[in-house]
């Protein structure tokens, strides 16, 4: 039958380039890992270039149906890392950062044990500035706190997950 597979598998590990996850199913529905990552970004207004970050965590899956099988899935991620925005004038600000994301979605489940998932959900970033490299007094530190401060939490993630995985 496509989308189900009847045979006992025991990690999942998943892949969008940028955040990579590695998990341990626990039964048919449950499944805990750790989810790592480095993602930039080209921002390119009110005098931010780009951000790049780097993170780690732990993240838990829930499956409606199962995880070898199509199914709803939830999946919240717990992580901290760092990001570094670069501004038009070439200062970089340093923020270390605690993130919470519950993604919501449906995972679509193939015989070769490869599936695709794809899922969006609210997100909750607690960023403090760590340090800043100043090439300019041009205050554009102020307009990276207020982009730090309207990211802190969002109902809809900005980015929807979208994840390769393979099942073994």
């Amino acid at each position: 039958v496509i989308g189900e597979t009847s045979e006992e598998k025991q990690f999942i590990a998943t892949t969008n380039i940028f955040v990579n996850t590695f998990s341990y199913i626990l039964d048919k529905q449950n499944a805990v890992g750790f989810h790592f990552g480095k993602g930039f970004t080209d921002i390119n207004e009110d005098n931010i270039e780009k951000g790049e970050t780097i993170f780690l965590g732990v993240n838990y899956t829930y499956a409606l149906d199962c995880l070898q099988c199509d199914s709803i899935f939830i999946l919240p991620l717990l992580g901290r890392g760092n990001t570094v925005y670069t501004t038009n004038d070439g200062s970089t600000y340093t923020y270390s950062r605690l993130d919470i994301y519950i993604v919501g979605g449906y995972r679509w489940y193939f015989e070769n044990d490869l599936s695709v998932q794809l899922g969006m959900g609210p997100s909750f970033v607690n960023a403090s500035k760590k340090s800043e490299n100043l090439k300019s007094n041009k205050g554009y530190g102020n307009d990276v706190e207020d982009r730090v401060k309207k990211r802190r939490f969002e109902p809809i993630n900005h980015t929807p997950f979208l994840f390769i995985g393979y099942t073994f």
